[in-house]
């Protein structure tokens, strides 16, 4: 109130009128009596809501400019490979400045304990894959993950020597076996092959079955597992997506390490990709890629339609008829054909 007197003060200095005094002091003290008013909810509301919505522009900044980030990563680390002469040197995009916005998902967390050794486990599991390399190279991931869930030393899966390719291609033709087995060592027990030792103590050959297809870690439990006890080795057969997508965070993790860290190629394949690689970025910097195989049991699996009418309809549900296994419930549009 100080400072109000001294503002009355000067005033009376000015010499106003006696009219004018008292507007100026009933103006006064309506100025004093708002400044000890409180701030109204709706202010208060709309300065909160005023907040978040700036932390969600900021944030949803950031996440929308992921892939612009990548995106220029990598084109600046091309301009100056070509302004220098030289080939793309291959780019680490961990070690980026835009590393911070990424992070892998493939680490096993504190609780995924290790593998079990091979005289411990409750036998060995045997594969057989089926279909063409991406096939195989599922069923190998998933192979993997089963054998986690049965407790069950892995045998190097049998690649597939009948498919529509006629390849005779071994695994460790194509894939780093003693890579693969060293970098899931504390995943899974991986084995070249059953020693002639271990076959011999066995009063039976391994068991031979197939499971269902997009099978459930329980069903393994219920159904392999019993066999594996028993007879301390079973093959499964025809063993291409076998396994559920629907898994466990910490299964799916060591899919990704299979598929992605453990798969790697051999080095002859790896230098002749290269090569090729290099050699179509030489020419341009687009490329279309084209899946040139329609075969039968692609078409079954697919379980795409191509706008062939009635006509393709009957066809592809005469196809899928072939496979007994194959869950009709996924593909709706040819329930009542099959049926």
């Amino acid at each position: 109130m100080d400072v109000g007197k001294a503002l009355l003060c000067s005033l009376h200095s000015l010499k106003l009128s006696p009219a004018n005094l008292a507007l100026l002091h009933s103006q006064n003290q309506f100025f004093w009596r708002s400044q000890k008013k409180p701030i109204s909810w709706s202010v208060m509301c709309g300065l909160m809501l005023f907040a978040l919505g700036l932390i969600s522009l900021f944030t949803g900044h950031v996440a929308s400019d992921l892939d612009w980030y990548s995106h220029r990563l990598i084109m600046t680390r091309i301009f100056y490979s070509r302004l220098k002469g030289g080939r793309h040197a291959p780019i680490d995009i961990w070690k980026s400045r835009s590393s911070k916005f990424y992070y892998g998902c493939s680490n096993k967390g504190p609780h995924f304990t290790s593998a079990v050794r091979e005289r411990s486990s409750n036998g060995y599991l045997l594969i057989a894959t089926s279909g063409g390399l991406n096939q195989q190279r599922t069923g190998i991931t998933d192979a993997v993950v089963v054998a986690r869930i049965l407790n069950a030393t892995l045998v190097i899966p049998q690649l597939d020597h009948r498919s529509f390719w006629k390849d005779d291609s071994d695994f460790e033709n194509i894939f780093d076996v003693d890579w693969f087995i060293s970098s899931l060592a504390k995943d899974v027990t991986i084995v070249k092959r059953i020693s002639d030792k271990v076959m011999r103590l066995m009063e039976k050959p391994p068991y031979t079955m197939r499971v269902p297809r997009k099978s459930t870690p329980e069903y393994y439990l219920d159904m392999v597992l019993p066999i594996l006890k028993r007879r301390h080795a079973v093959q499964l057969t025809k063993f291409d997506y076998r396994l559920a997508n629907n898994l466990d965070d910490e299964l799916q993790k060591l899919r990704c390490r299979v598929n992605y860290h453990a798969l790697r190629f051999t080095k002859p394949i790896q230098d002749l990709g290269q090569t090729l690689v290099m050699r179509m970025r030489n020419m341009t910097n687009r490329f279309i890629a084209v899946h040139l195989r329609f075969e039968p049991d692609m078409l079954a699996f697919s379980g795409c339609y191509y706008g062939g009418g009635d006509k393709e309809r009957a066809e592809l549900a005469k196809i899928r008829r072939q496979w007994p296994t194959l869950p009709v419930r996924n593909y709706p549009s040819f329930m009542s054909l099959i049926s």
